[in-house]
């Protein structure tokens, strides 16, 4: 495209309006327009575009300009189509650009990667659209997908523009991304009805409430145990999204079937839009696919007009809500947002830091811990990290080259010989894919795609680093090591100024620094009553243990008006 095909002057309008802020100097690029294709192993992005100098009219010297992602420079290739382009009257040029990543290098980049301008030891951003300089509106490029990898541009939150690289999904595909429309079309249709019938006096209680865990895969969690206390109070408009083939429902009594969604089906889909109210252990994002491309499904778990219930997948007083990872917990302006909590300590670790008011928490406890136990004979030793989202593209290339596997194995290593033979491996689920094609000398002890409810029940000692299944271990009996040596470093990752919330005033359990302080700790632990120093510390944290939780928050969904008084 040449410059003349967009008038000059609407072009100067949108670049002076947009761009020319008086803020710190800093270097931008606003796309004006944007083509995108894959060519010679890159995937490409070009297009019309503004340079600017935000807070001056300096004009910029395009040769010197790079494009680093947080992780790596120089990660892509920036063309223009001349050195200093167009000039337009407040400062700033108009220019032709083409940004190209290398595919097999993006292999190794973040999930997501913020692509950022350098100027002359400057650090500034590319805007996904000049028209939208304040917030962005869920915008993706075409998606390329090959060997099972989907990469492609996006708009971010605040417009920048970003590059995602991630396992590919059944939504990357067009035919998918039809299903998805037909569904969008079919809830309005559902919706417009339902409204018609209120206006005739019928009761308008039956919206659809979704529910979901993990992915929309797991029935285990708090999701799973309030969709069962809701059924049982009569509330037959909620909705629980689950895989067909999980095996916790094989045997689950036909009053709670007849309300399940098969995830993936079309009548999941219509939910996704037809459903103002979500009720879930995770983010809006995992109600269909995590990281999904597509502008109608982010709008609407996105939308302002939605009323979310995060009640939690764990307790969540351990990485500091600060962290630029934990963006999806804080209060994202929806009609109605409450997150439940164990705690008046964790209430406060929300309101400090992550925006939210304390009418905006249920402090309640968790739903799950309503049917958490365990069996007195229970013997198994469980060694389980966090998930590392900075070693997930690594991992698919070689898993046992990623800190997250070199952990575990050093934690296994550690174990006395005399009792690995009731070790259980758990990786997370996000990284549970990766450990299953793995054979070495932990082979035999790795589990996935088994129940976690099932396996703490059998649990006599939890090994972990930072992860919130230490409190589920706990809470049914168990003891919880603790293994820091590599704090300092994960912290870093998780952002500047993030830090975890356990430390050695609260912490309820020992905390290791090596593998020998491993090996001595679980001599102390194993087959060992709960100590009252961590019993006393814990009880700060988790307060409720009447089974009662489940009550409390079906009370606060009634007065927020989510449910009808039965």
């Amino acid at each position: 495209m040449l410059l003349n095909d967009i008038p000059f002057a609407y072009t100067i309008m949108m670049a002076e309006n947009n761009l020319m802020e008086k803020r710190t100097r800093s270097p931008i690029i606003g796309i004006l327009t944007h083509k995108e294709r894959e060519e010679g192993g890159k995937i490409i992005i070009a297009g019309l575009c503004v340079v600017t100098m935000q807070g001056s009219r300096e004009l910029l010297d395009t040769y010197r300009i790079r494009i680093d992602i947080p992780v790596k420079e120089n990660a892509a290739e920036i063309k223009f189509g001349s050195r200093y382009g167009r000039k337009l009257p407040r400062g700033g040029s108009i220019n032709q650009y083409e940004i190209s990543i290398d595919r097999e290098e993006a292999k190794s980049f973040d999930i997501q990667n913020k692509l950022i301008v350098r100027y002359d030891g400057l650090e500034g951003r590319i805007l996904y659209s000049a028209y939208d300089l304040k917030k962005g509106h869920n915008r993706n490029s075409k998606v390329f997908v090959k060997d099972g990898i989907a990469m492609y541009f996006r708009q971010s939150k605040y417009n920048s523009l970003t590059f995602t690289v991630r396992d590919a999904n059944r939504y990357d595909y067009p035919e998918e991304q039809d299903r998805i429309r037909k569904a969008y079309r079919k809830s309005l249709t559902a919706k417009k009805k339902r409204v018609a019938h209120g206006r005739e006096g019928l009761d308008r209680s039956g919206e659809p409430i979704l529910m979901y865990e993990k992915n929309c895969s797991r029935y285990e969690e708090s999701a799973s145990v309030l969709y069962e206390k809701l059924i049982d109070a009569g509330y037959d408009n909620v909705y629980y999204v689950v895989n067909e083939d999980n095996p916790e429902i094989k045997d689950l009594p036909e009053k709670y079937r007849r309300n399940l969604v098969w995830k993936d089906s079309d009548r999941h889909l219509e939910l996704i839009f037809e459903s103002d109210t979500y009720i879930a252990t995770e983010s809006t994002e995992h109600a269909l696919q995590l990281r999904i491309a597509n502008k109608l499904v982010m709008d609407k778990i996105k939308s302002r007009d939605l009323r979310y219930v995060f009640l939690q997948h764990g307790v969540m007083y351990m990485v500091s809500l600060n962290s630029e990872m934990r963006t999806g917990f804080r209060n994202a302006g929806m009609r109605l947002q409450r997150t439940v909590v164990s705690s008046e300590l964790e209430a406060e670790h929300f309101i400090e830091l992550a925006g939210m008011k304390r009418e905006d928490l249920y402090i309640t406890g968790l739903a799950k811990f309503d049917n958490s136990y365990r069996h007195e004979d229970a013997d198994r030793i469980v060694i389980m990290l966090t998930w590392r989202r900075w070693e997930t593209n690594q991992a698919r290339d070689d898993l046992r080259d990623t800190g997250y596997y070199r952990m575990t194995e050093r934690i296994f290593n550690a174990v006395p010989a005399e009792l690995r033979d009731k070790v259980i491996i758990l990786p997370h689920p996000l990284m549970a894919d990766r450990f299953a094609a793995v054979r070495s000398d932990m082979g035999g002890h790795i589990v996935t795609g088994q129940s976690y409810d099932r396996i703490l029940r059998d649990t006599d000692l939890l090994i972990t680093d930072y992860s919130s299944i230490a409190y589920d271990a706990f809470y049914r009996g168990a003891n919880v090591i603790f293994c820091w040596d590599e704090k300092d470093e994960c912290m870093e990752h998780y952002g500047e100024g993030t830090y975890l919330m356990l430390n050695e005033d609260n912490v309820f359990g020992d905390v290791c620094m090596s593998p020998e302080e491993i090996t001595e700790a679980v001599k102390r632990n194993y087959r060992q009553p709960q100590s009252e120093r961590n019993t006393a510390r814990y009880s700060r944290i988790v307060e409720f243990r009447d089974g009662r939780n489940s009550e409390r928050i079906i009370e606060h969904l009634i007065k927020d008006g989510l449910l009808d008084k039965r």
